[in-house]
């Protein structure tokens, strides 16, 4: 099993969605958590928070999965990444990636980089994304 900590961190209350999902799917899980930025926040204050949730995991990897590329969480995120070598950021969050991060961060272990955890959480998201429509006319015919 790989040391990573995952915090997901969204615009509203999207986060703590997706982990209550997640958790109904998958069990709950350890060393993963959520933060939601509210519609009255100063920067300063989101990238305490992020700061504090990554010592709270106390892991040697963090990956931080944020909800769209170039938004405040994305940002803050990125900012806070800085400072810290063992911070890698995915950006576009679903699902599937967050139940694909909890696959591999089980299956794999040390011996893996971190790179390649990433990489393949971005793959499986990336394709499970499609024109379902498309794919179940094609199926009918």
């Amino acid at each position: 099993m790989m040391d990573i900590g995952i915090i997901v961190i969204t615009h509203g209350q999207l986060a703590d969605s997706l982990l209550s999902t997640l958790f109904s799917i998958v069990g709950k899980q350890e060393k993963i958590v959520s933060l939601s930025v509210p519609t009255e926040f100063t920067l300063e204050s989101l990238c305490n928070d992020i700061l504090q949730e990554i010592e709270n995991l106390n892991t040697k990897h963090i990956v931080i999965f944020t909800d769209m590329l170039g938004g405040t969480p994305c940002n803050a995120s990125l900012m806070v990444s800085r400072k810290l070598q063992n911070v890698r950021i995915i950006s576009g969050v679903n699902l599937y990636m967050l139940i694909t991060a909890i696959h591999l961060r089980e299956s794999l272990n040390d011996s893996h980089s971190v790179d390649e955890y990433v990489d393949r959480i971005i793959s499986e998201g990336t394709r499970s994304i499609a024109d379902a429509s498309k794919i179940l006319s094609s199926k009918i015919k």
